[in-house]
C-alpha cells in the first residue's frame, strides 16, 4: 500500500490531503462514546435503545488480562494483550 515518491514530489498528494481532511471531519462529527454522528445523537427528537452485545474477542482478552493480573508476583508493566482470530468452532449439527 502506498506509493514510491520520486525526488521532488510532495509527501502527500492532493488526494491524500483531501482524504485526511475528510477523515478528520468524520472524527470530529462522531461521538467518541457511542460512534453515532453528533448531528443525529445530540437531537433530542431521536430515540435510542441500548442493546447488550458480547464481543467474544474482548471477552477472551479481558479474561486473559484478569488471569495474568491475578498470578502471584506478575509484573505486567508495559504488557498489552492482543486478540488473534484462530478460527471458528463448528456449528451444532455440522
Amino acid at each position: 500500500m502506498g506509493r514510491v515518491r520520486a525526488q521532488g514530489e510532495p509527501e502527500w498528494t492532493q488526494e491524500d490531503t483531501l482524504l485526511a481532511i475528510e477523515w478528520q471531519r468524520l472524527q470530529d462529527e462522531t461521538c467518541r462514546g457511542c460512534g453515532h454522528l453528533l448531528s443525529e445523537s445530540l437531537d433530542e427528537a431521536n430515540e435510542y435503545e441500548p442493546r447488550k452485545i458480547t464481543c467474544f474477542a474482548c471477552q477472551a482478552k479481558e479474561r486473559a488480562e484478569k488471569a495474568a493480573g491475578e498470578r502471584e508476583g506478575a509484573d505486567l508493566s508495559g504488557h498489552k494483550m492482543t486478540v488473534v482470530h484462530t478460527g471458528r468452532r463448528p456449528l451444532l449439527g455440522d
